[in-house]
């Protein structure tokens, strides 16, 4: 599927078309296994983001997300081992909770938050926690 990449401040964005309910199934998981989840088709897009947050989430120089609509993904074991911190100072100004594994501390998703905001219904994965390569754009 064709994508367009684009460079703005501290983001690179990929977007593709989102998903239907038939496409390819995926898993991914924390680092100790502890939270696994599933996700359905592709992402409506992927963003490589180089914030001073993400930067320290991850401890690298930046963090690959994929994001998705709320049907798309499940969580499929540890969901109680999931915490989140919530990250309010973002560059962005839209208030984003990171979603972490208590167990490994590996992030895992990413959701804005959903006081009314226009993203309630827009999921993040970080993609370094899926089980297999994954080449989004052709």
């Amino acid at each position: 599927m064709p994508a367009d990449s684009s460079t703005t401040s501290n983001t690179t964005t990929t977007t593709t078309t989102a998903s239907t309910p038939d496409q390819k199934l995926r898993t991914g998981s924390c680092l100790c296994g502890g939270v696994r989840y599933e996700v359905r088709g592709e992402p409506i897009t992927t963003r490589v983001c180089h914030c001073a947050n993400c930067k320290k989430a991850t401890g690298a120089a930046f963090m690959t997300n994929g994001f998705f609509k709320e049907g798309q993904i499940r969580t499929i074991q540890g969901a109680d081992l999931l915490k989140s911190f919530p990250d309010l100072n973002t560059e962005s100004g839209t208030p984003l909770n990171r979603f972490f594994c208590s167990v490994c501390g590996s992030n895992v998703f990413l959701r804005s938050d959903p006081s009314g905001t226009r993203y309630d219904d827009i999921h993040i994965i970080a993609l370094g926690t899926l089980d297999a390569p994954v080449e989004w754009s052709e």
